[in-house]
């Protein structure tokens, strides 16, 4: 991420074209300036925020934040101080549009202003200030491994044009469930009911990062997931191994493996981010651990 500079703001501020007696080389300045010194009208650059990062499985988020404040002296004309101040800060904003505070990858750039009086003391103007927060957010998508792997297994599986070789998706949030159905039944005897078993139900539900291999016109990619077969109308069954990690010092994969028929594909097009699909499948026999 290039990190921008007060510097770089205020040689920006400064290339723009103000109102006479406003904004000049000697009253704008990249830091804060002392109260007691300071110029009326001025312009200061702060860095509020430096260069931060919030990071998760995900992504990682670099963030940074500066305030651009614009100073001028009230002096009792109120309706030119306000319309002279308007045409600064307008200039300013647009000197701040037209700069590329970060490179493409930019997903959140907020620039927002707010206008104050103060009167301070009677040893001090009272004054005006204009504040503009420029806030920009880069997000890094991860390229770590992800916790667990999901694995297509050929041998078993039941598909049209099937691949050559298993294949690894790249999964995460994914919940398993298996069990057996109950059946109630009433003795003549008494009026509890017993239970006794009944079917086997399985499901698993997984988000997967789709990357553009995962995509293709063999049965085991993504968009062919739930296509139903040619000769038998018959849903695809397929064999998952899922892998991911226990919780231990020294942590050993465990591996579970199952038989899973495929229901529903859920898309998620989400705005500057990777899709991501989310597959929910019906497992139809109990899963085997190693």
């Amino acid at each position: 991420m290039a990190v921008v500079t007060s510097s770089l703001i205020k040689d920006q501020i400064l290339a723009g074209t103000y109102p006479e007696s406003t904004l000049a080389n000697d009253n704008v300045f990249d830091f804060p300036q002392y109260v007691r010194r300071r110029k009326y009208p001025s312009c200061e650059i702060e860095l509020t925020q430096p260069l931060s990062s919030n990071e998760t499985q995900k992504s990682t988020e670099k963030t940074i934040t500066f305030v651009v404040r614009y100073y001028v002296r009230n002096l009792g004309v109120r309706s030119n101080e306000i319309e002279s101040q308007t045409l600064v800060e307008n200039v300013i904003l647009s000197q701040l549009e037209s700069l590329t505070l970060q490179d493409h990858k930019v997903t959140l750039e907020t620039k927002t202003w707010k206008r104050n009086q103060f009167q301070q003391d009677k040893d001090h103007p009272a004054f005006t200030v204009s504040e503009l927060t420029i806030r920009v957010v880069q997000v890094i998508l991860s390229t770590a491994t992800q916790n667990g792997i999901l694995k297509f297994i050929n041998s078993g599986s039941s598909i049209d044009n099937p691949p050559g070789s298993d294949y690894e998706f790249m999964a995460t949030d994914v919940d398993i469930m298996t069990g057996y159905n109950d059946i109630d039944e009433s003795i003549t005897t008494s009026y509890t009911k017993l239970s006794f078993t009944g079917d086997f139900t399985g499901r698993i539900i997984c988000n997967i990062t789709v990357r553009e291999s995962d995509l293709g016109i063999t049965g085991e990619k993504l968009n062919n997931l739930i296509t139903v077969r040619d000769a038998y109308d018959e849903k695809p069954i397929m064999v998952f191994t899922y892998t991911d990690k226990t919780n231990d010092a020294t942590p050993s994969p465990i591996v579970e493996t199952f038989l899973v028929e495929p229901q529903t594909l859920q898309r998620l097009y989400r705005y500057n981010d990777t899709v991501v699909f989310r597959l929910i499948g019906k497992i139809r026999f109990p899963s085997t651990f190693t």
